[in-house]
């Protein structure tokens, strides 16, 4: 039976959310691109090239965000990079090493997501990017999507200078929106940020693409599932309830 929806959940027309931000890299750009650039790098080896270079970037910014030792995102692919290069024993021309470093900033969009975007703003809500991605590729990013024109907010970590999932990143959204987090929608593909994100207070709405990708266990509020064209139903009218099987 449904739960009956508590309208003190809910503000200015209804929402249950007056602002949404969205994660980048692996949510509103597609990773899976990133496997098509390294298999042109390194032939017959782009799947596991593209996961393992992946796997080091995040692993690189979680361990700069534990030790103090901030540096931006770019640096951090790069660094990734020429770790994955060496750990698969790959030889690259330097040439091609140059070109994938920037890889990320060429990912494209996800299909559904202007769509997404647009239904959101629809109904009065501000919408942002939230990402481990530096300001100058964010802004390459933007320029080139043409997605500025559907977003009030686009948020770096280099502001507070630590990556995701670390609490201080989170918190951007509400200093530059002015919105308590329990009235933010958060939306990511990555289950380690929608971990962080709800075990910070934001309504989360996992992507979850891998029916067999468990949420992490770190004691975090289990997200939403979604997909992009429920969003909007999902985070305007949610009811605090979640599905997360």
């Amino acid at each position: 039976m449904a739960r009956a929806k508590d309208a003190s959940k809910h503000g200015p027309g209804g929402r249950a959310v007056d602002a949404v931000y969205f994660d980048l890299f692996g949510t509103l750009l597609e990773l899976a691109a990133l496997a098509d650039d390294c298999e042109t790098a390194a032939p017959g080896r782009g799947h596991e090239f593209a996961a393992r270079w992946r796997m080091r970037q995040l692993e690189f910014s979680w361990l700069r965000t534990t030790m103090g030792a901030f540096v931006d995102f770019d640096h951090v692919t790069v660094d990734a990079l020429e770790v994955a290069v060496a750990e698969l024993g790959l030889e690259l021309a330097p040439a091609t090493v140059v070109r994938l470093a920037s890889a990320f900033e060429r990912l494209p969009v996800a299909p559904a997501a202007a769509v997404a975007l647009e239904r959101l703003r629809s109904s009065g809500v501000r919408t942002g990017i939230l990402t481990n991605g530096s300001k100058r590729t964010l802004a390459r990013v933007i320029a080139r999507t043409g997605l500025e024109r559907l977003l009030d907010d686009a948020l770096s970590v280099d502001a507070v200078r630590r990556f995701k999932p670390d609490p201080a990143v989170y918190r951007l959204a509400c200093e530059k929106s002015g919105v308590e987090a329990a009235r933010i929608g958060f939306v990511t593909a990555n289950g380690w940020d929608a971990a962080g994100a709800a075990s910070f207070g934001f309504r989360v709405a996992w992507l979850r693409s891998d029916p067999s990708v468990p949420f992490p266990r770190v004691g975090a509020p289990s997200p939403a599932i979604a997909t992009w064209e429920s969003l909007h139903d999902l985070l305007v009218s949610y009811d605090g309830s979640t599905t997360n099987t």
